[in-house]
Formats: structure tokens, sequence, C-alpha cells
């Protein structure tokens, strides 16, 4: 005879017990959980700070007037809002090298650039190891105007300079194997 039974209310599937490893590290998890609500409540204090006036060394780290002239892509030129002024924009940026707040933008104009170098490796067919003035050459600059939405509520719109990463993932040609740049 076959017996039947039938399972209480309050019974559930084993498949649906929490493992016995969960268990045990619940108060961990109740510890980070405190710890990211208690990080993320203070995360618009640090950063919606504003920044001090803008000063000498900021005037003079805007200077773009040596940049050579690029073509702005047409495809990116229109944007619906005014332009940020570059005075504002230079100074209030996210600069976590060097600390969490928005007053740390001096701090970065001492940042050394100069021999920093993109080594494309893994499963391309030319991999290469570009500086600055490499990929100046190699890959043809362009502006577009974009427009940047940041979590702590506010945005600008603003000029980049650059190119196009098509152009260089088509230089180093990814092979078949490739799925991640």
């Amino acid at each position: 005879m076959t017996i039947i039974r039938l399972p209480k209310s309050w019974e559930i599937p084993e498949s649906q017990v929490t493992s016995e490893t969960a268990y045990f590290n619940r108060r961990r998890l109740l510890k980070t959980l405190v710890g990211a609500t208690l990080g993320a409540s203070i995360m618009p204090i640090l950063g919606c700070e504003q920044s001090s006036e803008a000063n000498s060394a900021l005037a003079a780290s805007l200077n773009t007037a040596s940049l050579k002239p690029v073509d702005t892509n047409p495809a990116f030129a229109q944007v619906d809002r005014p332009m940020t002024d570059q005075s504002l924009a230079g100074r209030y940026n996210n600069f976590y090298e060097f600390g969490g707040n928005k007053s740390i933008w001096p701090k970065a104009q001492n940042l050394p650039t100069e021999d920093w170098k993109v080594e494309v490796t893994g499963l391309v067919n030319n991999p290469r190891t570009y500086d600055l003035d490499d990929l100046k050459k190699e890959f043809p600059l362009e502006e577009r105007i974009y427009r940047f939405r940041c979590v702590e509520a506010w945005s600008m719109v603003l000029p980049w300079i650059g190119f196009p990463m098509k152009s260089l993932i088509a230089a180093v040609e990814p092979t078949a194997q490739a799925k991640f740049v």
C-alpha cells in the first residue's frame, strides 16, 4: 500500500531550505547591509560638496590654445542644453585617486601623465602598445558634445575630444574567440 504523506502548511521543500553556511553567515550579511546603508546615506553629503573658487592654477590647466583644432562629429554636435562654463567643469570633478571631495582638483594637476601607455594583448591578430603620440598619429581625433548626468543630481554639457574606440579595435583585429574588451 502506498503511503500518501500530506505536508503540513508550515513545511517547505528541502530545496528551499537555507543552506547551513548561509545561515551561519547571516550576521556578516546583516553587518554588510548596515554598512552599505550607512555608506549610501553619506555619499550625497560627500559627493555634492561645492568646490572652492577657481584659482590661477585652474586657469592655467584649462589653457587649450595649444591643442590642435579637431573636427566636430556632426552626429554628436547637438545638445538640448547650453555648454557648461569651462571654469566650472574644470574644478567640479571626482579625482578619487587623490581624495573623496570635489575640492581635490588642485592635486590632480601634479599627476604625471607623460609616460602612460595602452597595451592591447590577448585574442587579437595585431597586439600593440601605444603611447599618447602613437594614438594621436594613428587615429584622427574628433570632438563630440556630450551631456554628462550624474547620480549626484548634477549634469554638464561638455566637449569631448578623442577617437572612436571602434578604430582601435579595428586596428588590432580581434579574433573570433574574443568576447571582451
